[in-house]
């Protein structure tokens, strides 16, 4: 049996064995958007042609055109050029190809980031400090947003680039793209951002906000995971890490289906603010309706983080079987959130924090039903003592929420 009939097969088995019941249970969308149906189908037919598009036969040519047409709609979503356009395999490596390109054309080179950015750019930068080079780990306020005076500070004469993610994914801070690439502009200092859970969902120009490399990622928006992009404004800027036949900057012969489908779920690809802010506001609502929780997300958005006090994480965890969601820590272990120490470096938070993500098309009752439950659950750990250090019931320190519910229901425009 041809291997895409029986995957497809496979998916179908699984997809109609999950009830209605375990589909609405899933909140944990900024990890990995549900894969989109015409995506799918993109990728079973493009994956089926035969070619390679590096070749030069007819065959070939029909592949590079279709692969020319999905830069196009890549390009067309952020306001971009199709030849801007390095499709690669995961947000990691267009990370990778982005800093580190950039690093190699400017020997011992000053950068600039910040703590909560997702680990695949911490990682590099701390490599990048291990050779030679200078970087800034800029600060953020209690909600995650930076400190544009402390940027500009921060910037040297020998200062040559700035990645500063768009949106956070772990407490839904979104920073002022606009104000930091007015910024990098004014000093001539590049700009990278790590868009890759905005991409699709919040508006997105290169021009409007000057970036000079933006990552976006295909499966978080519905596209087959091994497919990811990194927009190059100008490929003079940057030194290619990876080396090969083909494109200069991530050679190698090219996926054509997972193009293919990545353009598929861009068109496809459906995100209505208006329904986000009224979910995020009700499921915050209800969340409030737990004793000692903070939450950790002030802008309306599909990612709400709180932290609870007077129950351990391992235990909420093991209890909670019936919902999907991420957790974060903010206790000195090795599976600290670097998110959490960052926006709560006097360790005053309660250390069980979790991350509960959705999709516009999630029902209020659902959203509302799992806050009940985890509200149950949190009052039985706590009836039976599961207490944590640093977070205890009794603290007092801990009896209010840091943000009213009247501060956070505030809605965003579409």
């Amino acid at each position: 049996m041809n291997i895409n009939i029986a995957w497809r097969c496979i998916s179908c088995l699984f997809l109609s064995s999950c009830s209605l019941e375990e589909k609405a249970n899933f909140f944990d969308y900024a990890a990995s958007a549900p894969i989109n149906e015409k995506a799918l189908a993109e990728f079973d037919t493009i994956s089926r042609m035969n070619g390679n598009s590096s070749g030069i036969n007819q065959h070939a040519r029909v592949l590079r055109d279709i692969e020319y047409k999905a830069a196009m709609v890549l390009a067309e979503k952020i306001n971009a050029m199709p030849h801007q356009i390095v499709f690669t395999s995961s947000a990691t490596m267009s990370n990778n190809i982005a800093i580190l390109g950039v690093a190699k054309n400017y020997p011992h080179c000053h950068m600039i980031t910040s703590k909560i950015e997702h680990k695949s750019i911490l990682c590099i930068f701390k490599y990048l400090e291990s050779i030679g080079h200078e970087v800034t780990y800029l600060d953020v306020d209690r909600y995650g947003s930076i400190d544009l005076k402390q940027l500009s500070n921060s910037i040297r004469d020998n200062t040559k680039l700035i990645s500063i993610q768009t949106f956070n994914s772990e407490i839904g801070a979104i920073q002022d793209l606009k104000a930091i690439g007015e910024i990098a502009k004014k000093y001539g200092v590049l700009l990278h951002s790590d868009a890759s859970q905005s991409f699709c969902k919040y508006n997105l120009d290169v021009q409007e906000i000057n970036v000079d490399f933006l990552t976006v990622s295909g499966y978080k928006i519905g596209a087959p995971k091994g497919i990811a992009a990194v927009y190059v404004r100008d490929e003079k800027k940057l030194q290619p890490i990876i080396f090969g036949t083909g494109a200069k900057l991530f050679p190698g012969s090219r996926p054509s289906a997972l193009i293919a489908s990545f353009a598929a779920a861009i068109q496809n690809f459906h995100f209505n603010r208006v329904k986000v802010t009224r979910n995020f506001n009700i499921l915050v609502s209800e969340l409030l309706k737990i004793c000692n929780v903070h939450i950790n997300s002030t802008v309306p958005s599909h990612v709400v983080s709180i932290s609870i006090g007077g129950v351990l994480l391992r235990d909420l965890l093991k209890r909670i079987q019936n919902y999907s969601f991420s957790s974060g820590c903010s206790c000195q272990d090795q599976n600290q959130s670097n998110v959490i120490l960052a926006i709560d470096p006097d360790h005053k938070l309660p250390t069980c924090t979790i991350r509960i993500s959705f999709s516009d098309h999630e029902k209020p009752e659902d959203l509302v039903a799992f806050a009940r439950y985890l509200k149950n659950v949190v009052d039985d750990l706590r009836r039976e003592k599961s207490v944590g250090i640093g977070c205890s019931s009794d603290d007092p320190s801990f009896s209010v929420p840091i943000k009213k519910i009247r501060d956070l229901l505030r809605l965003t425009s579409d």
